[in-house]
């Protein structure tokens, strides 16, 4: 069932990218028994079609998050980088905080990505209950696709600033940006409501790709991005109350999930890692070095792999900016790690974890006052890696265990893009690891959105003002 209407999301898709860029208006939805070019808006509002757009809504999301996001980010925060004679040039100006303006760039493309699951998100909301969905049923599909939307809605937030919250025809065809501050906002009340629908009760559907309508996952899911975003507007007690409720077991993450039946179905980092020439992503050393920092952390040979043929002996990252006194192998372009974790063209890409609840949960407690717990939950961290437990007697303040919860926190979510936002977060300080200088603080607006919508923010500070952080 999921390849087949994955297959046939990939024309509607299309269409989509049409639609929403130059109106704003609700799209419809192919008839799944159809062509994908066939498109009806009646087609939304049956049961069927809900049942396309949810599994539709999660392909897209899964796209979204683990690919262009993913791999900027992993770049400008010195986990990967593109060494130079891979195989493909693109990569290079990543490690120089350089990407284009035009359409059809990276940037472009997470932030139409993006809006494309916001789309997809709003049909359910809007057209469940006349399509026919009722009771545990109904709750289930507006519980997830609210769920869906304050996972875009706040990356997004955290990405560019100012963002569109409302991408509906309604006054005006063009989407109105809202400052950071209320975009956030409304995260928070889509999570609350979401929490709600599930609470309500829900029902069992195949075509929930990660619970299965599982009642008490979802409720766990949302708490902890909750917490997520609580923790990007420094707002840290409400972090350790939602994640207190949030995901206990490591099975309960919510994930981007793909299939090797056909290769329109590869995973983002799978399609990078094996069809890309020549592995053009690799270790960075910089990461590397810290995965190595502690003897018996199982994290490094989790996450990359010698490069076949490259002539290492060892799991090297590669030193790109020569600011890590690289030697032997670390100045070997073609000995650079490849990557291992995410390689695989179905693996699963975490959205929201039990690892990134637990230390969301550690860095909150800590800044309120409750270092005990916060060390308890970060020997769980260190446990999972191998890595031997702290006391408290390993801190001398509290600063100090933040810093170490920082760098757990850097070295677990490896590509997920949470470390970009937390060195902005802390004004690349108190924690973090030492990023190069010249990070854009945002990303900028795409040309695609600037060519159709005369409400884009304009002016370069956007790139540098740093509102909540």
């Amino acid at each position: 069932m999921k390849t087949k209407l994955l297959n046939l999301m990939v024309g509607l898709l299309a269409v989509l990218s049409v639609i929403f860029l130059t109106s704003g208006c609700d799209s419809d939805l192919v008839d799944i028994n159809n062509s994908p070019n066939a498109v009806s808006e009646a087609n939304v509002k049956t049961i069927v079609g809900q049942q396309a757009v949810l599994v539709g809504l999660q392909a897209i999301i899964g796209d979204w998050y683990a690919g262009d996001r993913s791999r900027v980010t992993s770049v400008w925060t010195r986990q990967m980088c593109a060494p130079p004679g891979l195989g493909r040039a693109q990569p290079g100006s990543w490690n120089t905080y350089s990407v284009t303006r035009g359409s059809g760039d990276v940037i472009d493309y997470t932030w139409r990505n993006g809006f494309y699951a916001v789309k997809l998100s709003n049909d359910i909301i809007d057209n469940a209950a006349d399509a026919g969905l009722t009771g545990t049923t109904l709750n289930t599909y507006l519980g997830v696709a609210k769920f869906y939307k304050a996972l875009v809605l706040g990356e997004h937030a955290a990405l560019w600033g100012d963002i569109p919250i409302e991408t509906r025809n309604t006054v005006t065809p063009f989407p109105v940006f809202v400052k950071q501050s209320a975009a956030y906002t409304e995260v928070q009340k889509l999570l609350d409501e979401a929490i709600s629908h599930f609470q309500a009760g829900t029902a069992t559907d195949a075509r929930d790709l990660n619970f299965q309508g599982n009642q008490a996952k979802w409720i766990a899911a949302a708490y902890s991005l909750k917490a997520r975003y609580s923790m990007h507007t420094l707002n840290y007690a409400n972090a350790v109350s939602a994640a207190a409720q949030g995901i206990t077991a490591a099975g309960n993450t919510v994930n981007g999930i793909w299939t090797v039946a056909l290769t329109s179905e590869y995973s983002p980092w799978g399609h990078w890692a094996q069809t890309e020439t020549g592995d053009p992503i690799r270790a960075n050393k910089y990461y590397v070095d810290r995965l190595k920092s502690e003897p018996g952390d199982t994290r490094l040979n989790a996450f990359f792999q010698i490069k076949a043929g490259s002539g290492a002996t060892q799991i090297v990252g590669y030193d790109i900016y020569g600011d890590l006194g690289g030697t032997g192998d670390e100045l070997v372009t073609t000995r650079a790690a490849a990557l291992n974790k995410y390689r695989a063209y179905n693996a699963s890409f975490p959205l929201i974890s039990f690892e990134e609840n637990l230390l969301i949960r550690a860095e909150a407690k800590a800044r309120t006052g409750d270092n005990a717990g916060a060390i308890a939950d970060l020997n769980v961290i260190r446990a999972n890696a191998g890595l031997t437990a702290k006391t408290a007697a390993n801190f001398a303040s509290t600063a100090a265990l933040i810093t170490e919860i920082l760098k757990q926190k850097y070295l677990q979510l490896f590509l997920e893009g949470q470390a970009y936002h937390d060195m902005r977060r802390v004004n690349k300080t108190d924690g973090t690891p030492l990023f190069r200088a010249g990070i854009p603080y945002r990303y900028f607006y795409t040309q695609s959105e600037q060519t159709t919508n005369p409400n884009v923010p304009t002016g370069e500070d956007l790139f540098t003002r740093n509102e909540l952080w």
